[in-house]
């Protein structure tokens, strides 16, 4: 039995990133699942002294959410982000997600190499060009990332429907990327 942890990147209910959260959370039905939003719980950074930078000063502003999210993600087996493209880009969840690791890991490098080195797989519902997202995905892995797009015009879906995963084929390239 593995950990998985799934990270879902848009605050929309019964969008496509949460319809494909859950799909994943029942191809692994038999390992152990945490599924998070990553919504309003992160702030951007601001309003502060710049403590996370400092070596004997703890960041204010990170929350217990925040602190089980970047914990889950560390001890998982296996995390899959599922990230939005907003505006040809990762969403605002994204950055403040990132901005509030450097508060988490608060100058511990040995902290960050752990989640650096943890097995991350991400899949990005976007019609745009992949550059903005593939450079912003190197952020969270020390390797090359493992990354599925999922446009919802290959599928001919619309983005703000919900319902790419009405698609045969749009399941099909997502079963084949978590058998991978």
């Amino acid at each position: 039995m593995k950990k998985v942890t799934i990270l879902n990147f848009s605050s929309r209910k019964q969008g496509n990133c949460a319809n494909i959260g859950a799909f994943i959370a029942t191809y692994h039905s038999q390992d152990t699942v945490q599924s998070y939003v990553i919504d309003e719980n992160f702030k951007t950074c601001g309003g502060c002294d710049y403590e996370c930078l400092q070596p004997s000063a703890k960041c204010p502003n990170v929350t217990a959410y925040q602190h089980q999210v970047m914990t889950s993600v560390m001890e998982s087996d296996l995390t899959y982000m599922i990230v939005p493209n907003y505006c040809g880009v990762p969403c605002a969840n994204y950055y403040a997600y990132n901005e509030r690791s450097v508060g988490f890991f608060n100058m511990d490098r040995a902290l960050m190499g752990q989640y650096m080195t943890a097995k991350k797989r991400f899949i990005i519902v976007s019609n745009t060009e992949n550059a903005a997202f593939d450079q912003a995905m190197r952020q969270q892995t020390k390797d090359e990332p493992n990354v599925l797009y999922m446009k919802t015009s290959k599928y001919g879906k619309r983005s703000t429907a919900g319902d790419i995963l009405d698609s045969d084929e749009a399941k099909a390239d997502l079963q084949a990327f978590l058998e991978a």
